[in-house]
């Protein structure tokens, strides 16, 4: 791969299976960037959206999760983005390590790594859900302890402006994806 181009879709499962990917989470990925896709080419009319780097990006958003879960380490966003760096995409790293924890102000415009932590929030194994859907299951599974929950709580109101930030330029209702995707 030519370090820092965008890899295309068969390209980012290599890269998943190279990091011994488990099926699951490249269904889950997969679902994300349907998601993704489909608000991606709604916003792109009203700001910058690069595709490319987007579906890359939803793709391989998960890709430090495994490596994550068998060294013990926690943070798989940016387990990820080490791997990606290593890869020689950090654009493609710069996005996906915001997939937890946004680094940018969804304000001041809507960009890649918006729209994936956003379609990544309503995603649920490898389905669409609302978002009160998906914060009771990442609180069932997550949730262990009151700050645990607290966090994901405030993940929750990020996740909210967000949604506000997109659909505020889309022609459809957060309550509508769902069927639009199904």
């Amino acid at each position: 791969m030519i370090p820092n181009s965008i890899p295309d879709e068969q390209s980012c499962i290599l890269l998943l299976e190279k990091y011994n990917t488990p099926n699951h989470i490249i269904m889950h990925s997969r679902k994300v960037w349907e998601v993704g896709r489909l608000i991606g080419n709604k916003v792109r009319g009203q700001c910058e959206m690069d595709m490319d780097l987007l579906r890359a990006s939803c793709l391989l958003h998960d890709i430090g999760k495994y490596p994550s879960i068998v060294s013990g380490k926690k943070y798989h966003d940016v387990i990820g983005e080490q791997i990606l760096l290593g890869e020689g995409l950090p654009s493609v790293g710069n996005i996906i390590v915001q997939h937890v924890i946004l680094r940018s102000d969804v304000t001041l415009k809507v960009a890649e790594e918006h729209v994936l932590f956003y379609a990544d929030k309503r995603v649920v194994h490898d389905s669409v859900v609302s978002l009160d859907d998906r914060f009771l299951y990442l609180i069932d599974t997550y949730g262990k302890t009151a700050e645990a929950v607290k966090r994901l709580m405030e993940m929750k109101q990020e996740t909210k402006r967000v949604e506000d930030a997109i659909f505020a330029m889309i022609d459809f209702s957060p309550e509508q994806l769902t069927q639009l995707i199904s």
